[in-house]
Formats: structure tokens, C-alpha cells, sequence
């Protein structure tokens, strides 16, 4: 028998910008990108337990599945430098 790794979670730590443009809001008190939205700007990829809050800190967590986690991840971080600015 033998395991091989599935999935992995990651975190990625946020800059003050990234960070604030995460945390916008509408005026009545929605979030400007949703998690639909986020959830939305990853697929096709194998992606999910995508969370940042305040409780998370200054982070974004994701865990990726699959057999291709090196090729998803940049992806990934190619994806959220376009929607939340590369610093």
C-alpha cells in the first residue's frame, strides 16, 4: 500500500491593499468580491475552502486537489494578482 499527498492547504499572506480591497463592502454591508465571486475567478481549477476574514488574519487560505498542485498553485496566485493587485 502506498499514500500519496491529494491535497494541500495553502496560505498566501495578503498585503494591506490586497487585503483591503477583500475587505470592501457595499453600502449595505455586502462584500465587494463575494465568495461566489472568488470561487467564480478559480474555476475550472480543482480549488475550494477558499477563506479570508478577519478572523484569518492577514491571510487566504485555498486547499488544492489533484496531481498537477505545483501548476494550480501559480495559477492560483496568477489569478489573484489580476483581481487584487500584486501588492
Amino acid at each position: 500500500m502506498k499514500a500519496e499527498i491529494f491535497s494541500i492547504t495553502y496560505r498566501i499572506l495578503l498585503t494591506d491593499a490586497q487585503q483591503a480591497r477583500l475587505n470592501r463592502k457595499w453600502p449595505n454591508g455586502e462584500p465587494f468580491i463575494s465568495y461566489e465571486k472568488m470561487e467564480s475567478l478559480l474555476e475550472p481549477l480543482r480549488v475550494e475552502n477558499l477563506d479570508w476574514s478577519h478572523h484569518s488574519g492577514q491571510y487566504f487560505y485555498f486547499t488544492i486537489h489533484g496531481d498537477d498542485m505545483e501548476g494550480t498553485l501559480a495559477e492560483v496566485i496568477a489569478r489573484l494578482e489580476g483581481k487584487l493587485g500584486n501588492g
